[in-house]
């Protein structure tokens, strides 16, 4: 007897659906709430990628108009407009340098190089890692490379690594003028 009363027990809870649709609510808006977020923070963790390529593009391009000779205070202020354009920290370096191609030596040739941070100034030794992001020149002719490093700090931990960096390169050309000096 008290199998049977076990056995019509077990099978009427089996059969019961109360409640069923409450625990799956539950089950589901735990993940939609964790999917809302999570695209909000991969969302945003591309805007701040694509905020830090802008803000390289057009720090490389002031520079690149400039016809006088920069100094450390201007390139430490284009540093800052760097920083106030991507809009996420200050963990920001910054390294431009001047270029040129020396053909009797079939080499790239460091004409200035200036870092922020703790980052080192470019040599002419450095250069030769990265030949194959540089453009093909005719001798003697100058370019603009200008570097940025930013840390990504995510709002939440939802599968977006914290502490990201975001690294961008950006090759130009002087604009108004053979090349542009520095005086440091």
């Amino acid at each position: 007897m008290k199998w049977f009363l076990l056995k019509t027990l077990r099978s009427r809870f089996a059969r019961d659906e109360k409640g069923l649709v409450i625990a799956e609510f539950l089950f589901a808006m735990c993940w939609l709430c964790w999917w809302y977020v999570a695209s909000f923070a991969i969302f945003d963790g591309f805007r701040q990628y694509n905020a830090s390529i802008k803000a390289t593009y057009t720090v490389g391009d002031i520079l690149s108009r400039q016809m006088l000779v920069v100094d450390r205070n201007y390139l430490d202020g284009l540093r800052g407009l760097y920083e106030y354009l991507i809009k996420f920290g200050s963990d920001a370096d910054l390294r431009y340098t001047s270029l040129k191609w020396v053909a009797d030596e079939n080499q790239y040739e460091v004409h200035w190089s200036y870092a922020t941070g703790d980052r080192t100034a470019l040599t002419t030794a450095d250069l030769v890692a990265m030949e194959s992001k540089l453009p093909l020149l005719v001798d003697g002719e100058h370019i603009l490379l200008v570097e940025s490093w930013s840390i990504y700090h995510t709002l939440f931990r939802v599968g977006v690594r914290n502490g990201l960096e975001f690294n961008n390169y950006m090759v130009t050309s002087p604009r108004f003028a053979a090349r542009v000096d520095y005086r440091g």
